[in-house]
């Protein structure tokens, strides 16, 4: 059924600024066709922007091949195809110009699809993939797919998946409770499973799912039983080495519970941490009261001399005094550390 017909309940379709009394008839002179990439055209061709343009050879229906320019159909959201790789393409009835909507796949390949038609080869043998572009279609290939993923790929291992649990398969994700629960994973990496051990990067978003994850330092005791076996939604994220870096305001971490901090030499909790340090400094305040008194006793602690039937105070008197003075200087500091950590606890 065509989208327009004569119906008399459709309105006048007016096209630019000329309107038609005759409602608008169906008509497609468009065309379409596979097309093999020979060149990408860059900034390198006489100054021309690369923006996605490639040429093509397609056949016509007098079966001669023809070169043509294609550009990308979707100007937000397309893989710029290489040479020797095929492409599905569209003419544009009214202006004759063509566009590619996708690169033709080869099954698992990912990194170069090489599915020409009519190969173009280098003069060593080789063939052709582009001024700049190294090919390694046997390092990179798709990912493993399962029923119902959505995936974006890259041509050097990066990936995207869309996928979920599933109570009626085995998956390398799976949900405690049986559940179908989605799961967001992105990665650098090569192999067609991803896996934090192998992967140079990458940011898993789970629901629920059940993940085990190499982690190099253990956890505190308390949480060491949640490492693989958490039932909630988790962001994980595993690499070589982690930076946050904040260029002009703070960096804000904020947890229901508490924040654990490990490796290879301390395990701790920023609760567990800050609560001994507080209670380190009642216990030195208690102790410098102790010197205080002693020092204040025994700089006014009197001796008798022999021979002349007096007292006196004791030649260290003056070191007492002066310790009796720094320690009141010590606890003005501690009183200052107890006040600035008391400031820090959540009310």
């Amino acid at each position: 059924m065509s989208k327009y017909s004569d119906n008399e309940s459709f309105p006048d379709i007016s096209v630019g600024g000329l309107k038609s009394g005759n409602k608008q008839q169906s008509f497609n002179d468009s065309e379409s066709a596979i097309a093999s990439i020979i060149k990408v055209l860059s900034g390198e061709d006489g100054g021309y922007r690369g923006v996605g343009d490639v040429i093509g050879n397609i056949m016509t229906d007098q079966r001669n091949l023809i070169n043509i320019n294609l550009s990308p159909m979707n100007p937000h959201l397309f893989t710029i195809p290489l040479p020797n790789e095929k492409v599905h393409c569209i003419k544009d009835g009214k202006t004759g110009n063509w566009y590619y909507t996708g690169i033709v796949s080869k099954k698992g390949m990912v990194n170069h699809m090489l599915n020409a038609n009519n190969p173009i080869y280098k003069p060593d043998g080789d063939p052709y993939t582009g001024e700049t572009f190294v090919s390694l279609p046997r390092s990179v290939r798709s990912l493993d797919l399962y029923e119902g993923d959505v995936v974006m790929q890259g041509r050097f291992g990066q990936s995207i998946r869309f996928s979920a649990s599933n109570p009626t398969t085995t998956l390398p994700w799976e949900s405690p409770t049986n559940s179908i629960s989605p799961i967001t994973i992105i990665r650098n990496g090569y192999l067609p499973v991803e896996d934090f051990e192998t992967d140079s990067a990458g940011i898993w978003l789970t629901s629920n799912q059940h993940v085990e994850i190499p982690l190099q330092a253990d956890l505190p005791p308390n949480l060491r039983s949640t490492q693989d076996r958490y039932g909630a939604g988790q962001v994980i994220i595993m690499s070589d080495r982690l930076i946050l870096g904040s260029k002009t305001d703070d960096i804000l971490l904020s947890s229901k519970k508490t924040i654990a901090l490990c490796t290879q030499l301390w395990v701790h909790e920023v609760d567990t941490v800050l609560d001994t340090l507080h209670a380190l400094i009642d216990e030195v305040k208690k102790l410098s009261t102790e010197v205080k008194t002693q020092a204040i006793a025994s700089s006014q602690q009197t001796f008798p001399v022999p021979g002349i039937g007096s007292t006196l105070l004791s030649v260290q008197s003056p070191r007492f005094a002066s310790s009796f003075q720094n320690t009141i200087r010590i606890e003005t500091k501690l009183s200052q550390l107890k006040t600035n950590i008391e400031a820090l606890k959540q009310k």
